[in-house]
């Protein structure tokens, strides 16, 4: 079955938290992808920070509900929300002071804006 990134790192995260490790041979076989594809999964959802890569793996970070939903979230449709995010920094235009929320949106539209930097 032909999935997509998002719904593979889905997987991924339910299975390292399920068996508490994930095991890069394994996840290949099982996902029916190439091993570096499971490893390129595995350091988007490190950078997510949904786990913690190991040499040859991955292993869970465990986190409160309210956290493991903004985690998914964080996974689920970023390139629409970095689009979001640029248009939203944009209208804000010279102003001044922004508050920002908490959420994935809003931390997108906060590095988007002038001056934040990576």
């Amino acid at each position: 079955m032909n999935r997509t990134a998002e719904e593979r790192q889905r997987e991924i995260v339910l299975a390292a938290r399920r068996d508490g490790a994930v095991d890069v041979n394994a996840l290949a076989a099982e996902l029916g992808v190439a091993k570096e594809t499971v490893r390129r999964d595995l350091r988007v959802l490190e950078d997510h920070g949904l786990l913690r890569r190991t040499h040859g793996g991955a292993y869970p970070v465990e986190s409160a509900g309210f956290e493991t939903t903004l985690a998914f979230r964080a996974t689920s449709h970023v390139p629409e929300k970095r689009r979001i995010a640029a248009a939203a920094a944009e209208l804000l235009g010279d102003a001044e002071t922004v508050f920002v929320d908490e959420g994935f949106t809003p931390q997108l539209i906060a590095e988007a804006l002038p001056g934040t930097g990576r």
